[in-house]
């Protein structure tokens, strides 16, 4: 059986004369002629696609026609060079969905938030906490996906339009951005130390730009969105928005999938139904029956 990976990748036209265009992937490279139309509607810049690649030979399999994302090609290799082998398959979901997002102004506030290497760059380097879920270097971005991706299934489940269905999308991914500036995500040097106190403030400086850009755009979008990123008041008993109460669940279930995994994960806990997080939480499973019971 074939070990297929399917990933993003660039796909330039590298020479107009003969007609030769070039796949970059992670640690993959392909050129062709396009003779037998492996590429579907190609262009002659650069742009991304997916593809599915043969691990072993690096040989492309199948390639999507362009993803219908607005990006230079600086952006799709920046991107393709600073993703981790596991955060593949988050990238893979993140560039999909930003591509399917039907509400111009939306897909263009995430498209510049995508394409802003100073956030992004750090996005795919952060943890999503020092140790309570997601805290590995590169699983903020991991987080996120997942809280976008969660997010987006559930409000197409309980039928709300694809304009919400998108909005979760976007704010279920970005709900964290502000983690990229807390103290450890910081840098090794003494000037890059980071800070500490609530994320949800740090979202508002890290997007401050594109926030204001969509203010101007769309305030119904922008007042959506801010209410997502900003913390919950500890009195308030209800949301708003039934999006900030979708994403809110999702980043909770994301949250908490990973505190439990990694809790029973640790030693001599394999067979345990009730075990210590390192919050001080105290979590329980319930129990799996084993194939011979």
């Amino acid at each position: 059986m074939q070990n297929i990976t399917t990933q993003i990748a660039a796909v330039s036209k590298i020479d107009s004369y003969n007609h030769i265009w070039l796949l970059q992937g992670h640690n993959c490279q392909w050129r062709t002629r396009n003779d037998k139309n492996q590429l579907p509607n190609p262009k002659d810049g650069e742009y991304a696609a997916v593809v599915e690649f043969e691990a072993e030979t690096g040989k492309p399999i199948s390639v999507s026609a362009p993803l219908a994302l607005d990006v230079s090609s600086k952006t799709i290799h920046a991107h393709i060079a600073w993703s981790l082998p596991k955060q593949h398959q988050a990238q893979f979901n993140m560039w999909t969905e930003a591509a399917a997002i039907t509400d111009p102004v939306l897909k263009q506030f995430l498209t510049d938030v995508l394409s802003d290497s100073k956030i992004m760059h750090a996005f795919y380097q952060a943890k999503a906490s020092k140790d309570f879920h997601h805290c590995d270097n590169g699983d903020l971005l991991i987080h996120s996906v997942q809280v976008a991706m969660l997010a987006k299934n559930l409000a197409n489940d309980i039928g709300l339009v694809k304009r919400s269905q998108d909005c979760v999308f976007v704010a279920g991914l970005l709900h964290d951005i502000g983690k990229i500036m807390m103290f450890y995500n910081s840098g090794r040097h003494k000037e890059d130390k980071g800070v500490n106190g609530q994320h949800e403030s740090f979202n508002f400086l890290v997007l401050a730009e594109h926030l204001n850009n969509l203010k101007r755009q769309d305030k119904g979008l922008f007042e959506v969105l801010s209410a997502i990123l900003s913390s919950r008041p500890s009195n308030r008993r209800y949301f708003e928005y039934i999006e900030e109460s979708i994403v809110r669940s999702a980043d909770h279930l994301s949250a908490q999938k990973d505190e439990m995994e990694r809790t029973f994960r640790a030693r001599h806990r394999s067979q345990q139904l009730y075990a210590k997080a390192k919050s001080g939480r105290r979590l329980k499973r319930l129990n799996i029956p084993r194939a011979n019971d």
